[in-house]
């Protein structure tokens, strides 16, 4: 009689081991992806895969994203034991440049791992370097004319056009050749235009900031901002 317990509890003691060690287990083959180097305004898309290898149903909560990159499941939110799962990540490169990493968390009822993090990475190159990206003349004397020259090169591989460039304040004047911009010109890959550019400050100004833009025809922004910045001497 007694051993009939022994082995009856000890048959209890599995099943509710079993039980309570029963849990989803969400596993991943590839959670970061580097897309290498894209041009400004280009998309990328990728789809990262997910399997259960757990014994009870993966719920999926929520996805969540940083800034600039989008992610949605485009499975079932309920993955069943051995079941597969998909989330889609977009990234838009038209506001970032240089090298960027973007995350996305995945949320689900996996005890061990509730978040799964997954890594977009790679290189935006400007479709048009600006060199200098922008202007700090320093410390200048107010009425005093001060000039310098900025490079715009079409790094891309199409052609652009340029609009006459303009600044947002009366005292800094900007000028480019005449040929380089219309309709009728074409701003081709490698090409190159310099920006002439004169501030004269006013007198009373203890410090100045303002912009230069430029119209670009095949760009997602449009227009370049070129930041110029100086100190007015007393």
């Amino acid at each position: 009689m007694r051993i009939t317990l022994c082995f009856v509890t000890l048959i209890l003691a599995s099943l509710s081991a079993s039980i309570a060690f029963a849990a989803p287990d969400l596993q991943v083959s590839e959670s970061k992806f580097d897309f290498g180097e894209i041009f400004q305004g280009e998309k990328v898309r990728h789809v990262f895969e997910f399997i259960n290898e757990g014994d009870e149903t993966l719920k999926i909560e929520r996805v969540r994203s940083s800034c600039g990159c989008t992610a949605v499941l485009v499975s079932e939110k309920s993955i069943p034991p051995g079941g597969k799962g998909e989330l889609q990540a977009n990234f838009d490169s038209a506001r970032f440049r240089n090298t960027v990493s973007k995350t996305i968390y995945l949320y689900s009822n996996d005890p061990v791992r509730p978040v799964m993090k997954f890594y977009i990475k790679g290189k935006v190159l400007e479709t048009v370097a600006v060199k200098p990206a922008q202007i700090n003349f320093g410390k200048v004397d107010a009425e005093e004319p001060v000039t310098s020259t900025v490079v715009l090169r079409n790094q891309g591989e199409k052609p652009l056009t340029l609009g006459k460039p303009y600044s947002t304040a009366a005292e800094l004047v900007v000028k480019m050749p005449e040929a380089s911009f219309g309709p009728e010109e074409s701003f081709d890959s490698g090409d190159e235009v310099n920006l002439e550019l004169q501030l004269t400050p006013k007198p009373g100004q203890v410090r100045f900031s303002g912009y230069i833009l430029v119209p670009v025809e095949g760009l997602p922004k449009k227009e370049l901002r070129i930041p110029v910045y100086a100190t007015i001497k007393k």
